[in-house]
């Protein structure tokens, strides 16, 4: 299945990291799965597990991802054309927070966060493409799949760390010297910390493309990554864990 667009989206790899991640959950009888940076919920969607819990700080794209959970169908009630995608880009607190993440995740290029308006194309091969109701479309398909998921907004940081104890948690965080999800600065040696320190309770996997030399790379594997119209780049994406 093809879900929501998101920068750094684990779509094309998530059959085989959600395998390593259902692997540990089975075996360790684990009852709670936790992703402090869900982002398109194309990983959690994946996963089987008593309770899943999905956090992400852009609190647009968490509004979205709950009204598609409540049966909301932006299709049936969006006309997204350029001019309105300009005009939330430019007013975003006179629309309702879902209207926001759809607009900005689901009519930009590359599901970058208004990133450029991506409407109908006039491709290659003649023929037209509209890239927002195809967006749209992947995202109402995962409705099903996300539909128990308890999903937040807040800074991983704030989270209470007393409560998580016996947890799978999965990390996408926005990776080092790649496109961000937004303007706020990201703390890495920070970030690499709080790993370490949930660990200690928790089976903590995150993804990114290098870590601390106290982090075992479990899996890799080469993508191509498109980050605009014109740029294309090889990556080795990798998952690791904490190695005490």
């Amino acid at each position: 299945m093809i879900n929501i667009k998101y920068v750094g989206s684990k779509s094309r790899i998530s059959k085989e990291i959600s395998h390593i991640i259902q692997k540990c959950i089975n075996d360790n009888h684990v009852s709670t799965y936790f992703e402090p940076f869900v982002g398109g919920a194309n990983m959690i969607d994946k996963i089987k597990c008593d309770r899943r819990i999905g956090n992400d700080i852009n609190e647009y794209l968490i509004a979205l991802l709950k009204a598609v959970q409540q049966g909301w169908n932006p299709l049936e009630t969006v006309q997204m054309t350029k001019a309105f995608y300009d005009e939330v880009k430019d007013n975003k607190d006179n629309f309702a927070p879902e209207i926001v993440g759809l607009t900005g995740l689901c009519a930009t290029y590359n599901a970058k966060w208004f990133g450029g308006y991506a409407g109908v194309v006039h491709t290659k091969i003649d023929t037209y493409r509209n890239y927002y109701e195809e967006a749209v479309r992947n995202l109402l398909k995962q409705k099903a799949d996300i539909q128990d998921i308890k999903l937040f907004s807040d800074d991983y940081l704030t989270l209470n760390e007393n409560k998580m104890s016996g947890w799978v948690i999965y990390c996408d965080p926005p990776y080092q010297d790649t496109t961000k999800y937004s303007d706020i600065k990201f703390e890495y040696d920070v970030f690499w910390q709080w790993v370490r320190d949930t660990s200690k309770n928790n089976f903590v996997f995150v993804s990114e493309y290098n870590a601390p030399k106290d982090f075992e790379c479990i899996w890799n594997k080469e993508l191509t990554t498109t980050l605009d119209k014109s740029s294309r780049s090889k990556s080795v994406e990798k998952l690791f864990t904490y190695n005490y």
